[in-house]
């Protein structure tokens, strides 16, 4: 299979390094000129270095030598089967608009993570897609600072979903083949866009601990230091409120804590807790200032997205209002104004629920 990856950041390019292992060919598509330092080295010598210390891994050195690297947009889409957009959400208008013309019919456009962002590039691409979201990525990692990619840790299990909501088998049997345990599909897109775990801890893990980060100088460990006893608290009192969400829509409510096991773990007898708090150990330092993404895109993307569906299902939203509301505070910006809410997805301000259901199933 051919496959490019747009967004050649810390997660395009382990994903890329994954699937080239696996014997597929890649592409490599830059469409931005942020953080360009690593993909003009890579392009200067056609690959890059990885070293897997995930489970899967165990320490594997190997080089990754991409069949194509480039800014130029048609060459990268014409190359692929798949298409795998890997940019923050926030870009993923941008993207629809820049790969649309030369889109085609058959291709599958995978968005990692999603948060209904097939919605969009439906909106720009007249063609026969196949859509498929994922609520997280298969490995996680990142680009170190001598110039290579360091993959940390491997998720056992990764729950995929597509639109039209019928499909997920057909992406289910190309990716099994070449990386991840991707046998197991969501209902639909809304239900991967809520099991997205940076909706919540990304969020929550910075505003309770925003005084921490800023006094620490980037001595600071979220994940091993923001979710207390307390904090967790705050995380199941969204928790519930999500999952009356998701009932709605037909999906069998999840805890927070049991999804991550299932996802980070390999022995699902552990305790849920237990998988969270070794996930916590083995996670990345970081982060090391408040405006990062864990708040700038997951608060528009994920909470503007979360409330605005919950206030047309009619579920209390206070929580995530609250976490809403402070989190604009600390950056000191409305981070609601260019929210991805659920009327911006469906181009119109009176939505139902049924209208919801409609555009999930395709």
């Amino acid at each position: 299979m051919r496959f490019t990856i747009i967004g050649c950041g810390n997660a395009g390019l382990i994903h890329a390094a994954k699937l080239f292992e696996a014997g597929n060919e890649v592409a490599l598509l830059k469409t931005s000129q942020v953080n360009s330092e690593f993909f003009e080295l890579i392009k200067e010598q056609n690959s890059f270095e990885v070293l897997d210390e995930s489970s899967q891994g165990k320490g594997k050195r190997f080089r990754v030598t991409p069949s194509l690297i480039t800014r130029d947009v048609e060459s990268a889409i014409n190359f692929a089967d798949v298409i795998m957009v890997m940019t923050t959400t926030s870009q993923h208008e941008k993207i629809a608009q820049l790969i649309s013309p030369f889109v085609r019919d058959g291709q599958i456009i995978v968005l990692v993570p999603g948060y209904m962002g097939s919605l969009i590039f439906k909106k720009y691409i007249d063609k026969k897609i196949i859509y498929s979201e994922w609520e997280t990525t298969a490995y996680n990692g990142r680009i170190m600072d001598s110039m290579y990619v360091r993959i940390s840790f491997y998720n056992p299990r990764n729950a995929i979903s597509t639109l039209p909501a019928n499909k997920a088998q057909e992406v289910i049997d190309i990716f099994s083949k070449s990386f991840a345990d991707t046998r197991y599909s969501r209902k639909h897109i809304l239900e991967s866009a809520f099991h997205n775990p940076n909706m919540i801890v990304h969020p929550i893990g910075i505003l309770f601990s925003a005084s921490r980060i800023e006094y620490s100088k980037g001595e600071f460990w979220m994940y091993r230091e923001a979710f207390t006893p307390s904090v967790i608290n705050v995380i199941k009192a969204f928790d519930k409120q999500k999952n009356k969400v998701l009932q709605t829509f037909g999906c069998e409510p999840l805890d927070y804590f049991e999804a991550a096991k299932w996802r980070n773990e390999e022995d699902l007898n552990i305790d849920a807790m237990t998988v969270f708090h070794s996930f916590a150990e083995a996670s990345n330092k970081g982060p090391s200032f408040i405006n990062h993404r864990y708040i700038n895109e997951d608060v528009p993307m994920g909470l503007g997205l979360y409330t605005s569906i919950a206030k047309v299902v009619g579920v209390d939203t206070s929580v995530q209002e609250g976490i809403i509301a402070l989190s604009s505070a600390l950056l000191d910006k409305d981070l609601s104004t260019n929210a991805r809410t659920i009327q911006y997805l469906l181009g119109k301000d009176d939505v139902s629920i049924e209208d919801i259901k409609t555009a999930i199933m395709g």
